[in-house]
């Protein structure tokens, strides 16, 4: 087996020096050499098209790494090296641009660096390896392993932004992909695929996302495209709230487009009922970084 590896930064590739956490080039053959312990037979052909910290990232570097996916050589799958703080976003953004592309794309992570003993970033390698090796999948997944638990397989598109202080990754409603044991994959008979987006209809502009909370200040709408809104638990928002119905009236007369994330069917609150008089589109089930990333590319 042939993998393309892709190396990022974030802190699977730190080291410390002085008591700070930098991203360390030699930290890619660390990762390398301990996996050869495991496994002498699987090749490796590496590509770095970036290398920083993660939370730095911008809209640019998921161009050039999109790019360096779609250059990538003959291979049976790609795995990206990335920093926890924006995996969900990356992975995303990946797999909304690249979709269910034939040779799958796996990112992997590390809570701590790989010299810390309570890293988990060999064992998320690993388990990419794994599941490269069973083979027939498609499109983009996450391979980590949470505190305590065994390695999950999450499908992109699926994984959740963190909770605060917590660098558990977790898929929508929970259902994973799959999960491995022992080497092996073993394949979640629970689940399906999320229909997507096709594209989200935008103004020229940057996307603003506000995540709701009690007497939110709201900014301004000047160069802005879209408004991604991010509701509370139940998919509610402050409709009653005067300064919230005077934002989304704004919005309307700018034609700055208003979507909804968070929200499904059920629980029709009274706050409910005035989405469409405020212009409120609601999405289908989709992480908060799905739904951005599809706004983002359009």
């Amino acid at each position: 087996m042939k993998l393309f590896v892709i190396f990022t930064g974030g802190t699977i590739a730190c080291s410390a020096q002085n008591g700070v956490l930098s991203p360390d080039s030699g930290s890619t053959s660390l990762l390398l050499r301990g996996y050869r312990k495991f496994d002498r037979e699987t090749a490796f052909e590496t590509a770095s098209p970036y290398f920083i910290l993660s939370e730095n990232l911008a809209a640019p570097h998921w161009d050039a790494l999109v790019g360096c996916i779609r250059n990538a050589p003959p291979c049976d799958g790609v795995i990206v090296t990335h920093g926890t703080d924006t995996l969900p976003y990356t992975a995303a953004a990946l797999g909304v641009r690249l979709g269910l592309c034939e040779t799958p794309v796996v990112l992997v992570s590390a809570a701590y660096p790989l010299t810390d003993s309570r890293s988990n970033g060999l064992a998320n390698f690993r388990a990419a390896v794994d599941f490269l090796r069973g083979g027939g999948e498609r499109g983009v997944f996450v391979a980590y392993r949470n505190s305590g638990e065994l390695p999950k397989i999450h499908r992109a598109t699926r994984v959740l932004p963190h909770l605060p202080y917590d660098d558990a990754v977790r898929s929508l409603h929970g259902v994973v992909y799959a999960e491995i044991r022992d080497g092996r994959v073993l394949r979640n008979p629970d689940f399906v695929e999320d229909v997507l987006p096709v594209s989200l209809p935008r103004k020229n502009g940057r996307v603003l996302w506000l995540r709701v909370h009690p007497d939110m200040a709201l900014p301004s709408l000047e160069n802005v495209g879209a408004v991604l809104l991010e509701g509370y638990h139940s998919g509610t928002l402050p409709t009653a709230d005067n300064d919230f119905r005077a934002f989304c009236h704004a919005a309307a007369k700018q034609e700055v487009p208003l979507y909804l994330t968070g929200a499904e069917e059920g629980f029709a609150y009274e706050s409910k009922q005035a989405f469409a008089a405020l212009g409120i589109r609601v999405l289908p089930p989709l992480s908060p970084a799905t739904a951005y990333a599809v706004l983002m590319q359009n």
